[in-house]
């Protein structure tokens, strides 16, 4: 049953049981009108909360930012938000909503998590999964550690009966995220210059002495070193070893380099090339591409594994894999324990157990930089596939032949098109469908492990939530000894599996429970409000 929608202006001394009626009670439209014009008007603002049951403050979001965090924050996310509302609008549409194109909580998080991976490589803390449901904690957790007043906005704007968010506020929480980003390499800055040995106001730095503080920073940045506290001393024993614990260092630095120098060639700076404004824009520019750069090593990683690759199932053999590191590879000598915690290992039969190549690249394993909001880790290929359905879809849910359609025409890094999809694929998704009401949710685990059938190499395995936890090598190693192999260890794996038969391509493992990542939300009618206002 439909609802009308009640102006901002009505009183809050007015009973909230007689804002909202059911469309069936009402007589007609006239008689809606006569109703709502016979309420007292007030001052101020305020809009009904989604599911009817108070009312909530309609203060505009970033007046309240800068009311908690400053103007000049307010500023910084103000112009950011419309470019992130361009961007974070195909996705959007694509969501659950509920009245007024709000989305739940639950939905703000899923989306932002998914923005900053696919745009940066950025896995925030408080927004990545980690394994978990989606719902398990608020986006607001991002400020939690950061900004008590920016945190205690975002939290209560999503609370409990809050509606959820509007595209803009979306943007809004994600443009704030950015703006402490910036604020943080902002002061990771100053450090590198003040370990350098230079004045941030000399304007005089020559181009070497320049590099070096970018240098340093990059250091900093790559190794997750604490700026606030690194000495020369920390620095001189961190730059002694990078180029061992990172083996593109030396491409790095020339990239940032080479960064710097399209920087400079723009007209209109408003500084000399060596002020410290002009290096802050610099290293603006070098964290927003950063995450596409480190990203070759990314796709060199998976080229590796392909290599290794049981036909086109997308997995690796465990035996191989670990045979590799035996050849050198040493990146692949995860223990099964990490590689089960990292939800990489397909032991369905456990006589064949192998590596899922998506769920090991995206695994935080092969996270690289760091800050204290968010890792830089390999960008999940399978964004690249999701944002051209959602933008045809434009809706939650579609039926198997409209996403049948669309993704016989959508090649991937692998995968050519147009193609036609094998009978299987047409039946399962049919199945997903049946269990729906005979549409498919696109942002469900059924979908998402039917996308991981159709693109095996790009789209990760959903595992249930929470029966997997994608810890760091240092968060695991924390917690368990063991997590990477020795040679003796690694040729021990590689002799017990060294007898099984070579056997033919198999089905790829299907697991039945569904698991809708965003809940949908439902406005539930009250029969009787009408006749208990008006009697």
């Amino acid at each position: 049953q439909a609802f009308h929608s009640v102006p901002q202006s009505i009183a809050l001394s007015v009973p909230i049981q007689c804002l909202l009626v059911s469309a069936s009670a009402m007589p007609s439209a006239r008689a809606a009108v006569l109703l709502l014009a016979a309420l007292p008007r007030a001052s101020g603002s305020a809009f009904l909360a989604a599911d009817g049951h108070r009312l909530v403050e309609s203060a505009d979001l970033l007046s309240e930012l800068g009311r908690v965090a400053g103007l000049d924050h307010r500023a910084s996310v103000e112009k950011r938000v419309n470019f992130l509302e361009d961007v974070l609008r195909p996705t959007f549409r694509s969501l659950p909503q509920a009245e007024g194109q709000r989305i739940p909580a639950d939905a703000v998080r899923y989306l932002l998590h998914r923005l900053f991976v696919e745009r940066h490589g950025w896995s925030v803390r408080g927004l990545d999964g980690r394994g978990e449901a989606w719902n398990s904690s608020s986006a607001a957790d991002v400020f939690k550690d950061h900004s008590a007043g920016v945190h205690g906005l975002f939290s209560q704007r999503l609370g409990a009966g809050s509606g959820g968010f509007t595209l803009h506020e979306v943007a809004v929480l994600g443009a704030t995220l950015e703006a402490f980003v910036h604020e943080e390499t902002v002061d990771r800055l100053r450090a590198a210059y003040r370990l350098a040995g230079l004045a941030e106001d000399d304007a005089s730095a020559t181009d070497e002495q320049v590099q070096q503080v970018i240098d340093k920073y990059l250091v900093m940045f790559v190794l997750g070193v604490n700026h606030t506290s690194a000495t020369p001393q920390d620095m001189a024993a961190r730059e002694a070893i990078i180029g061992d614990v990172h083996p593109m260092w030396q491409e790095t630095s020339a990239w940032a380099k080479q960064v710097r120098a399209e920087v400079l060639s723009q007209s209109g700076l408003p500084e000399p090339p060596a002020a410290f404004g002009t290096t802050t824009r610099v290293m603006e520019e070098v964290a927003e591409r950063y995450g596409r750069w480190q990203d070759r090593e990314c796709r060199e990683l998976k080229s590796s594994l392909m290599r290794l690759e049981r036909g086109g199932s997308g997995r690796v053999p465990l035996d191989a894999f670990y045979g590799s590191a035996l050849q050198g590879n040493w990146q692949f000598s995860e223990s099964r324990a990490y590689l089960q915690e990292l939800g990489a290992l397909d032991d369905s039969d456990p006589s064949r157990p192998s590596v899922i190549i998506p769920n090991y690249v995206n695994g935080p394993s092969n996270c690289l930089a760091s800050s204290k909001f968010y890792s830089v880790c390999c960008i999940n290929e399978c964004e690249a596939l999701l944002k051209p359905l959602e933008r045809h879809i434009g809706a939650p849910d579609a039926t198997p032949s409209q996403i049948l359609e669309l993704v016989e025409r959508l090649p991937s890094a692998s995968v050519d098109a147009p193609r036609k999809l094998l009978g299987s694929l047409t039946r399962r998704l049919e199945e997903i469908a049946e269990r729906h009401g005979g549409r498919v949710p696109i942002h469900g685990r059924l979908f998402a492990q039917w996308m991981h059938h159709a693109y095996p190499r790009e789209c990760p395995f959903p595992h249930v939530s929470g029966t997997v936890h994608a810890s760091s090598r240092r968060e695991f190693r924390s917690s368990m000894a063991g997590h990477v192999l020795e040679a003796d260890a690694l040729q021990a794996e590689v002799d017990g599996c060294a007898a099984e038969e070579a056997v033919a391509a198999q089905e790829l493992p299907w697991t039945s429970e569904e698991e809708l990542f965003v809940h949908v939300p439902v406005a539930k009618p009250r029969e009787g409000w009408l006749r208990h206002c008006v009697g």
